[in-house]
């Protein structure tokens, strides 16, 4: 009888961990065939019929998964499947890419429009790191096993929104063991960089190659030194460095204020090319091994435009400051009434497209 007591008590804790899901979907576009449901180590699958698929299971928490037509490999899209009725409609491309164009019935998607909107209404408040790490914080005692939980602190971490002592503070509330690999190695890594560039901290030397040579940060930096990195084929990247360059030639000889700018380009030509056309004074450098370069990641730059401003001695300032916000520094009472200008494109006036240029790139 003990022992039927104790099997039935196991048995009833097993189910009341594993939640139940549904998953219906529809296909946006032409595509008969499987669909993969990809989430923690398992792998379902299902066959389209009538443009629609259906799934269902059990989850124990929110977890990280993601859709592909392909029993080969995940598509680098993903989405939190949690326990109740999801619902989804998708598009199939090139016969093999899986775009998710919606996701209905998640409690976890609607939080996370709740933060990213609170957020952006409050992202000029000074105690916005605060207000974030409290939201934070009751969404992570909540469910510590949720890898939503994760995925929201890695993205705040990505964006150096947190000092490293909140962000410490939180990714100790995490469960490591239920949390994505990914976001888990992502975390830690930022972590480490973050101890050393604290706002406060010494920014460590660094050179790269420039057009004629190597040149460091040491030999290049001024009173005020904006270390940029950047590409010339990310359309965020390069209308971010074009507001700095206003700065620098409005400011570079009045305030010893310059920038040394570190580009992600793997192609030295297209590199060359791009900062002649827009002809920048200041220092202008590349890092072709990109995120893999052993001084990005000793920074934690997996994502960009990134930067940090520093002053005559190397000390961080601020961490990825925005162009209005260097030029409040430089000058408070012309950045209250006059915008930073950007760079007009070339050709723009002879109606000649730019340059076409990708999204802003992560690792």
């Amino acid at each position: 009888m003990r022992t039927l007591f104790l099997y039935l008590c196991l048995l009833y804790t097993t189910v009341a961990l594993s939640q139940n899901f549904t998953l219906t979907g529809r296909v946006s576009s032409p595509y008969e065939g499987k669909v993969y449901l990809w989430y923690g180590d398992k792998v379902d699958s299902t066959t389209v019929s009538n443009k629609e698929f259906y799934f269902s299971g059990q989850v124990p928490y929110p977890i990280k998964a993601s859709l592909s037509v392909s029993r080969k490999f995940k598509d680098t899209g993903f989405f939190v499947l949690e326990p109740g009725d999801l619902s989804t409609d998708i598009a199939v491309e090139n016969r093999h890419q899986v775009y998710l164009k919606s996701l209905n019935g998640s409690p976890s998607l609607n939080e996370v429009k709740d933060f990213l909107v609170f957020r952006h209404k409050n992202a000029s408040l000074s105690n916005i790191a605060d207000l974030l790490t409290t939201r934070l914080e009751k969404i992570i005692k909540r469910e510590p096993k949720s890898q939503f939980a994760g995925i929201l602190l890695a993205d705040l971490m990505t964006d150096r929104v947190l000092p490293y002592q909140y962000a410490q503070k939180l990714y100790n509330l995490l469960d490591k063991r239920t949390q994505d690999k990914e976001d888990v190695q992502k975390i830690e890594t930022l972590l480490s960089a973050m101890s050393k560039t604290q706002v406060g901290s010494q920014l460590p030397d660094m050179e790269f190659d420039t057009e004629k040579g190597r040149e460091k940060l040491s030999v290049a930096k001024k009173k005020l030194t904006l270390v940029l990195f950047t590409s010339s084929d990310c359309i965020p990247c390069v209308e971010t460095t074009r507001q700095f360059a206003e700065l620098y030639k409005n400011y570079h000889r009045s305030h010893d204020f310059t920038i040394y700018a570190v580009y992600l380009d793997n192609e030295r030509n297209t590199w060359l090319d791009h900062i002649h056309r827009e002809g920048f004074r200041f220092p202008t450098l590349i890092a072709p091994k990109k995120f893999k370069d052993e001084t990005l990641q000793s920074l934690g730059i997996i994502d960009i435009p990134s930067n940090f401003l520093i002053d005559e001695n190397g000390k961080i300032l601020a961490v990825n400051i925005s162009p209005k916000g260097v030029h409040r520094g430089l000058d408070p009472e012309a950045a209250a009434y006059v915008p930073v200008p950007k760079k007009e494109r070339k050709g723009a006036k002879k109606g000649i497209p730019a340059k076409t240029t990708t999204n802003k790139k992560r690792k």
